[in-house]
């Protein structure tokens, strides 16, 4: 199922697609921020000059065949995530390659700008199915600003329609946006989906994108799932989904494309319990000052506890951060919570990064001024990383400390880590119950 674009937004010139012979259009979207006016931090990275992503967004099912066009010449054909073993085929101008369902494709084809493919699965929703309590927004552009929640309300984005704005609640429930649309935050709207207090929220199937500041916060709520939901940031700060101080949160199926740490779990109020995250089946790209996951910085709650990353893909993690660099995935205690019972499996890394993994107490200070915390019981399975960079291991004293530490059958390329005695870790005096299987 394709949509036409509204006459407003751009079509690519450079790509051209055929789904099973069908023609998709494919959006150009490029960042609107004045570069000038950004920090010079975010400024100094080149790689954020001239972002420009072009997408094919619809939704299908079933085995595809996908027969992609360049209108540049090219030679090198990346598509990612390599776990999906997709193998393609050039002739001439043209890009061939089978898929065997819906997928989230990230396609890079010598220094041309990226392309996101977005296969959505066949919506089990049409227009007259829709509750009565839903809010329907139909093709085209709607400038609505920011939408006020209301409790035991639906809001449903079709294919084609973008939402100019953004969301907001407060002490809200049971609410469910979703549907195939865009929220586009115009580089104007700042924490584009901001719900605090609320519980039982259900945000999937759309693409949010292009917002100031964090895209996603969620402070205080319980219950919430993200599932099949695309997130692009272009400018400082772009966060993709920030869970603050909430409980049993649930990311999956979702494709991350930020300027800043793709998922950041958090605790910035000293009241609230963080627990019971699960982050399943995600891509990440880490496109610039950012990891793939994190816990941290803000870590001033009592604890954090209770989260599970598994089977989910990380491409890119690059940039500086106030502890010497983004890793592909870290936790950064730098406050006083206990940070425990955190579990990494069945993760793949593929770019090289700047760091592998870190855990890292700090004194406290690096975004506030707080006493330190301590990280323990950590366990790391079927962890692949495709380029040989350092692992931290960095406690703070010795009652700041990072103790329990677990590696199963993690590879750096081909090499199974053992040991500590490893050149690729670097770890102090405060780290203890480091063991491997």
């Amino acid at each position: 199922m394709t949509h036409s674009l509204p006459d407003e937004i751009s079509e690519s010139s450079l790509y051209s697609l055929r789904v099973n012979g069908i023609k998709v259009p494919i959006e150009v979207l490029k960042p609107n921020m004045d570069m000038e006016k950004q920090p010079e931090w975010f400024r100094s990275a080149p790689y954020v000059h001239d972002q420009e992503i072009h997408i094919a967004d619809f939704s299908a099912e079933g085995e595809l065949s996908m027969e992609l066009k360049i209108s540049e010449s090219f030679s090198e054909v990346n598509i990612s995530p390599k776990s999906r073993q997709v193998s393609p085929v050039i002739k001439e101008d043209r890009i061939s390659f089978q898929l065997k369902g819906p997928d989230k494709l990230y396609i890079r084809i010598d220094s041309l700008p990226e392309f996101c493919l977005f296969v959505n699965p066949i919506e089990d929703k049409t227009t007259d199915t829709l509750l009565s309590n839903t809010r329907y927004f139909g093709p085209g552009i709607h400038r609505t600003g920011y939408l006020e929640l209301k409790s035991n309300e639906d809001i449903y984005l079709a294919a084609g329609a973008y939402v100019l704005g953004g969301v907001r609640g407060n002490g809200v429930k049971d609410v469910r946006i979703y549907g195939r649309g865009v929220i586009e935050g115009e580089f104007k709207h700042r924490r584009m989906v901001l719900i605090e207090n609320s519980s039982n929220i259900t945000i999937e199937g759309i693409s949010i994108r292009n917002g100031r500041g964090w895209t996603n916060t969620l402070t205080n709520c319980d219950d919430v799932k993200f599932d099949g939901v695309k997130v692009i940031g272009f400018g400082p700060s772009s966060d993709g989904i920030n869970p603050l101080g909430s409980r049993n949160f649930e990311i999956k199926n979702s494709f991350f494309r930020c300027t800043d740490d793709c998922i950041a779990i958090k605790s910035p109020d000293s009241t609230l319990l963080t627990e019971n995250i699960t982050v399943t089946k995600n891509t990440m790209i880490g496109y610039a000052f950012s990891d793939g996951i994190t816990i941290g910085f803000e870590t001033n709650g009592p604890e954090i506890r209770n989260v599970q990353v598994k089977d989910c893909d990380i491409l890119i993690a690059r940039g500086g951060s106030r502890v010497d660099g983004h890793s592909a995935f870290s936790i950064i205690c730098d406050g006083p919570a206990w940070i425990h019972d955190i579990v990494y499996e069945n993760i793949r890394v593929e770019e090289p990064v700047r760091k592998l993994f870190e855990l890292h107490v700090t004194d406290g200070t690096d975004y506030g001024i707080n006493p330190p915390g301590r990280i323990s019981d950590v366990y790391l399975k079927d962890v692949q990383w495709n380029s040989k960079r350092p692992i931290i291991l960095s406690g703070y004293n010795s009652s700041h400390d990072i103790d329990n530490v677990t590696f199963e059958n993690c590879f750096i390329l081909d090499t199974l880590l053992t040991s500590v005695d490893s050149t690729i870790f670097n770890i102090n005096e405060f780290v203890s119950g480091v063991s491997f299987k």
